[in-house]
């Protein structure tokens, strides 16, 4: 070239993209460029991945996984399942005893049979039912007139019998009773689903008479007297046998 003339560049010469993603859409232009390990470490860190972890330590699904994770924080881990495990046994019998307590806080001590506050919490169950159907259950009160002539004369044990055979006269599956139970001393309790008042009173009749051939096994006769009441939406419980008593002939 001589004094001040310039060389035109007719031909450019392409440059070729540097590393391993090189070669067809390996660079940096729109849809076929390579992030760069900046982006990459953020991207992992969005993820829950850091550098050298394959895959996050709480699966999607909630599970405990022990990828990832130290052995230290393994064996805590194992230790903590082996722990809870007894803990689960514990909780489940507590649970079950739990249960037998509430059942048994409804029991009768001596006669085999729901005993007052059972009683009273299976009335007021079917009473909050009553607004749902028809039907009016009759509560017939039960008493045993001649207990306490039983317990002078024969004592205790004779008494205990015959509340004994009462209660299972009354929980026979022939009364198809509702409810049963013994509501303190010589009263006894049961719900019949019988239509009306008149119908109740029969039944009740019916319970006297069939009362009176039970005889213990040293040959005592039974005497009862009952009483009647016809269970109605919102009625309490005490209520109803309030009803029954004043009703006792």
């Amino acid at each position: 070239m001589e004094g001040n003339e310039v060389m035109e560049v007719t031909q450019t010469t392409p440059v070729q993209p540097v590393g391993s993603g090189g070669g067809q859409g390996g660079g940096a232009g729109p849809g076929g460029g390579k992030k760069d390990d900046k982006e990459h470490q953020e991207e992992a860190a969005r993820k829950g991945h850091g550098p050298g972890h394959t895959e996050p330590a709480i699966s999607i699904s909630g599970i405990l996984s022990m990828a990832g994770l130290s052995p230290e924080a393994q064996h805590a881990l194992e230790r903590m399942a082996g722990e809870v495990e007894p803990l689960r046994r514990h909780l489940a019998q507590a649970q079950a005893d739990l249960a037998e307590a509430r059942e048994q806080a409804q029991r009768h001590p001596v006669v085999p049979c729901a005993n007052r506050r059972g009683v009273l919490a299976g009335l007021e169950k079917l009473i909050h039912r009553l607004g749902q159907v028809e039907a009016r259950p009759s509560l017939i009160l039960v008493h045993l007139a001649n207990g306490d002539d039983i317990r002078r004369t024969q004592g205790r044990r004779a008494l205990d019998e015959a509340l004994g055979k009462v209660a299972a006269f009354l929980a026979d599956d022939d009364q198809q009773a509702m409810l049963t139970g013994n509501i303190g001393g010589n009263d006894f309790a049961l719900v019949l689903l019988e239509s009306g008042p008149d119908a109740a009173r029969r039944k009740a009749d019916d319970l006297v008479r069939a009362l009176a051939a039970v005889h213990t096994a040293s040959g005592i006769y039974l005497r009862a007297l009952t009483g009647v009441a016809t269970l109605e939406p919102g009625m309490t419980a005490e209520a109803a046998l309030d009803a029954a008593d004043r009703d006792l002939l």
